[in-house]
């Protein structure tokens, strides 16, 4: 039984129990009462709700003359009863169509609401003393009531009455959504309508759907009177307005849903004869599919299991009503013309107004698809045939005329038909209309096949074009291995390799690159050349390998200065002379790409060669020595021409950036700072937001330097900074981000100055920050940058690592990575180390290992990501691997971790059974690291304990060298003695020595001493008195 049904019958039974226990009533007229109220209350539970009616109509007609008397208040409760009932009788007849049974229904119950409202208040004198649990509760199904006869203003009116009367105790009915819902409604249909005010009321109910439970039916049911309203208004902006801030708000089952599609075809057909076409589409589109109806239909059949209905959250699931709706469902779709035909076609009609022959072309081929019964099947795949010939989808054109032609050969379109099969594709350039047909007939054409062969390339090659790198290279490498004789191939292959630079495979690309020039060796046939060339010099420039990278940049420059890529060939190589310090060369090529680009009016290159000679000419110092630049001055002139002519550049925030030294040094910092301000917010509006971290920085650095400004300044600045809307999550972040990243500053200048208690305050001040972020802002919300730093805090600096993944997966998930994939995937990586899974931990080192084969140019983190691969090879006891990965650490040079690297990978010996190489490499811990005691102990204890248990005797050989002190004597004296004697003053004085480190110098302490006790070694009182003999009679000491 319904819920609320159960609920409203409590209250009948209390209402009957309360009125018999009055004393004032006669036995017989309290039992035939009692019997009627039962039958009553039965009646409703049985959805019998006219029987239920008729009862309560009687007992309120015999007993209402004496009832304030002898019941006093509690008798409103029958009358609310009744007005429930008569509610039930309305909302039925307006669902079966019968308007005339419906306005009497809800006549009748408006003023059994009334009567239970006014003539029985609680507490009213004369009458007996009871309570009508139901007096104000009355007045929001009162409200109903006036909704159903269309009196919104009285309905709205007893709402208002019902919240300014309503103690706590007093339930919104039917639900704290639904009246906001029933307030929307209101406003929309009012004879002068209130659309705002009714959009404020329905986004309510939306946005706290689940908090005010709100329903499904509910929320329909005002999209079709906001509909209504703003069709009879002619508002359609409202309506778009409102579906641009909650389409997804708005959302039915289909089995729900098809009972409003007749009223979705009157309106959205309103609205096309009112030119209204926005609102006409969004009505259009809320039609469910038919056989999507069918099918959900039958689900919620199934999950009946022969029951007559079961409540579903706020929903009743009938069984009667879902096998009626199935019926006329199929019925609909065997006829071949379901509404869903009607929809389509209009949206089709719709696209076409707005100039969409895209949108014509996706309605015209559903109807093919899934409509092709219908009884204008002929004009619908004619005009499929059409419009995909205008968008020039030459095999989409292909294919739906060959069978227009196969289904209606005699069709007076045979010849247009005929003629609109000859189009353009790839090569005409449209990329993405390409890729949606390739999409579409990839699944549909024979494999393999020379359909199938230009599908694949298409989808790789169109992918290429449009920047969609990743998606690209599947296609592209399944086109070059399953096709090697397609007359495609050479474009394959050069897209293959050249797609690979794009996402930073280098060792891959440069391979296959190679190859590539290898195979087509002559420009009249390769067209390709002098790209593949600038790929190839690309690949050694990213790994640092200038000298072959100038030979390719060099022939480019000789044989193909007249080719596309010549401009940025000079932008390279002046990238190149900049990094050997060799600043006039890369000056002139840096002069040159400008000049080239701006001949053949190539706008970005040369406003990325501008960008490079700021940069170069604008910092502060030069070279490795740092030394001061005297040409920094020279930066201004190129920094004026670059915002005079080349402001709309995507290099704009580089330059802002890199001319702000050189502006300092002309006296034009303020200009300098202003134009920084104005980057922040320009880029603050822009989806992609390239170089905001690097601007940011760059100001708060230089609001720094200025004179009076302090960090409390900055940070109150970035939490109110002009031009910003609050709604800008992304750059609000990324401004936090730069506060910390002060307070980090601050941090390292108080620890200098000893200043404990700043350092505390900053460091409070960062963790708060931190805090914020993750609770104000969703990861999808923040640039890559911030995503970083809020990840390796929450990785780095908490109890709880995992925290940080959705944050390092968020930006995993983006096409536009700006370079920080490998920190992703370090993070992500790291996480997975510390896991307790051995599967999580291998899948970590292959992640790692990922990361130190592409990320050549990010040093830090394919170090960090070598280190870790170490670690983690360790924990999970992969001994050989621990020996691989911290050999390549050690020949990397790496320094930060060379310690503990070093200490694992005479591990990694000692745990295979290596005795010696394990002794060799401990000996050169300790001895290398000695105070490192982390490290520097264990590996102690472990050449004492190794040598222990090999117990060779003095004169032994091992190798070339013969021992001069027998093993154990040197396990004791040369190793443990000396080591205890070398750290004694840090064991003793250190105020930074942990517990643990202690601890380890006590184990090496404990062995020495137990060493000592044996017996086969001598100990040292009497090495020294024999030490002392031997200076003493002249013999040499060894």
């Amino acid at each position: 039984m319904n819920m609320k049904s159960s609920r409203l019958s409590c209250i009948f039974s209390t209402c009957l129990i309360s009125l018999l226990t009055l004393s004032l009533i006669g036995e017989a007229e309290a039992q035939n009462l009692n019997d009627q109220m039962s039958a009553a209350n039965l009646a409703w539970k049985q959805r019998k709700y006219d029987k239920s009616q008729a009862i309560l109509e009687r007992i309120t007609t015999n007993y209402s003359g004496r009832a304030p008397m002898l019941y006093g208040a509690k008798f409103g409760t029958i009358w609310y009863r009744k007005g429930l009932s008569e509610l039930k009788l309305a909302n039925q007849a307006k669902r079966n169509n019968a308007g005339e049974d419906s306005d009497k229904w809800f006549g009748e119950a408006a003023k059994s609401f009334e009567e239970c409202y006014k003539k029985y208040p609680n507490g009213a004198p004369g009458m007996a003393k009871s309570t009508n649990t139901a007096h104000k509760a009355c007045l929001q199904r009162w409200a109903e009531a006036n909704m159903g006869l269309g009196e919104y203003k009285k309905a709205i009116d007893l709402y208002k009455k019902f919240m300014a009367e309503r103690e706590p105790r007093d339930k919104i009915l039917p639900s704290p959504g639904g009246y906001y819902i029933n307030l929307a409604i209101c406003n929309f249909l009012m004879e002068k309508a209130k659309i705002p005010e009714g959009i404020r009321n329905f986004e309510t109910a939306l946005k706290n759907k689940d908090k005010m439970r709100t329903s499904d039916t509910g929320i329909f049911a005002a999209f079709l009177a906001l509909s209504q309203s703003v069709i009879k208004e002619n508002n359609e902006a409202a309506m778009v307005d409102f579906l641009n801030k909650n389409r997804s708000d708005i959302s039915m089952p289909p089995y729900q849903r098809y009972e409003y599609t007749p009223v979705f075809l009157k309106l959205a057909g309103n609205a096309l004869e009112s030119d209204m076409y926005k609102a006409a589409f969004n009505l259009y589109a809320m039609i469910p599919n038919t056989q999507e109806v069918i099918d959900d239909i039958q689900v919620r059949l199934n999950q009946l299991s022969g029951r007559k209905g079961i409540v579903d959250g706020v929903k009743i699931i009938e069984a009667s009503r879902l096998e009626s709706g199935l019926t006329k469902m199929k019925a609909k779709l065997r006829s071949g013309d379901p509404d869903d035909v009607k929809a389509i076609s209009a949206m089709a009609y719709l696209h076409d107004q707005a100039g969409n022959q895209r949108g014509v072309f996706g309605a015209m081929e559903q109807l093919e698809l899934y409509y092709n019964k219908s009884k204008k099947r002929e004009s619908h795949l004619f005009s499929l045939v059409r419009v995909s010939s205008l968008i020039g989808e030459i095999l989409t054109t292909e294919h739906y005329g060959s069978i227009f032609l196969k289904d209606f050969p005699e069709s007076d379109k045979v010849d247009s038909v005929r003629r609109l099969m000859l189009s353009s594709l790839f090569f005409g350039g449209e990329y993405s209309k390409s890729l949606e047909v390739a999409e579409v007939l990839i699944e549909k054409v024979a494999k393999p096949s020379e359909q199938h062969d230009i599908c694949l390339f298409v989808l790789g090659g169109s992918h290429f074009y449009l920047g969609n790198f990743d998606e690209a290279q599947p296609f592209l490498d399944q086109h070059v291995k399953e096709y090697p004789e397609s007359k495609l191939i050479m474009h394959s292959e050069y897209f293959q390799s050249s797609n690979l630079t794009r996402q930073q495979y280098w060792e891959r690309a440069a391979k296959l690159l190679d190859v590539f020039l290898g195979k087509y060796p002559e420009p009249g046939t390769n067209i390709y050349m002098p790209n593949a060339l600038y790929d190839r010099a690309n690949c050694h420039f990213a790994e640092s390998e200038y000298d072959p990278a100038l030979v390719i940049l060099n022939r480019i420059e000789n044989e193909f200065s007249s080719s596309a890529v010549i401009d940025m060939t000079y932008n390279m190589k002046g990238n190149i002379f900049e990094s050997r310090a060799e600043y006039d060369d890369a000056e002139k090529y840096y002069i040159l790409a400008l000049n080239t680009a701006e001949r053949g009016e190539n706008r970005v290159v040369a406003g990325e060669a501008l960008s490079y000679l700021i940069g170069m000419l604008g910092a502060e110092t030069q070279g490795k020595k740092k030394a001061p630049n005297p040409r920094i001055k020279d930066a201004v002139p190129y920094y004026d021409k670059f915002l005079k002519e080349y402001a709309d550049s995507p290099y704009k925030p580089q330059v802002v950036v890199y001319a702000m030294p050189a502006m300092r040094a002309v006296d034009r910092e303020q200009e300098g700072l202003d134009n920084l301000q104005a980057m922040i917010t320009e880029l603050a509006g822009k989806k992609r937001q390239f170089f905001l971290e690097e601007v940011v920085n760059a100001y708060s650095d230089a609001f720094l330097e200025t004179k009076g400004n302090t960090p409390v300044m900055l940070k109150k600045l970035y939490y109110n900074f002009p031009g910003i809307d609050l709604s800008n999550k992304r750059t609000l972040a990324l401004l936090r981000i730069a506060i910390i990243g002060v307070y980090e500053d601050q941090i390292k200048k108080a620890e200098k100055e000893k200043k404990a208690d700043a350092v505390m305050r900053y460091n409070a001040d960062i963790k708060a920050l931190f805090s914020d972020l993750k609770t104000e802002f969703q990861p999808k919300d923040l640039t890559n940058f911030v995503l970083i730093r809020v990840a390796d805090y929450l990785r780095e600096k908490t109890s709880a690592p995992k925290q940080a993944l959705p944050y390092y997966e968020e930006l995993l998930t983006r096409s536009d990575k700006t370079g920080l994939e490998f920190k992703a995937m370090l993070g992500v990586a790291d996480v997975k180390g510390r896991s307790d899974s051995k599967a999580d931990n291998k899948d970590a080192v292959r992640m790692l290992d990922e990361v130190v084969k592409r990320a050549k140019d990010d040093v830090g983190t394919q170090a960090n990501a070598m280190f870790r691969m170490v670690e983690i090879s360790d924990k999970i006891e992969d001994w050989q691997s621990v020996e691989k990965h911290a050999r390549a650490y050690l020949d990397a040079k790496h320094r930060k971790k060379a310690a503990l690297v070093s200490y694992l990978f005479a591990k990694s010996f000692d745990k295979r059974n290596k005795s010696n190489d394990a002794l060799v490499f401990y000996s050169m811990v300790y001895a290398r690291y000695m105070g490192y005691i982390r490290i520097s102990a264990p590996a102690t204890k472990r050449v004492m304990e190794i040598l222990w248990d090999r117990n060779l005797n003095e004169g032994a050989v091992v190798g070339e060298k013969t021992l001069t002190m027998s093993d154990r004597q040197q396990a004791y004296q040369k190793i443990g003695y000396a080591f205890i004697a070398s750290t004694k003053k840090i064991r003793e004085n250190s105020k930074e020595i942990t517990e643990a480190e202690k601890n380890a110098l006590d184990d090496v302490n404990a062995l020495v001493k137990k060493y000592e006790r044996s017996g086969p070694v001598k100990n040292m009182e009497q090495v020294k008195e024999e030490r002392e003999e031997n200076r003493r009679r002249g013999r040499r000491n060894d």
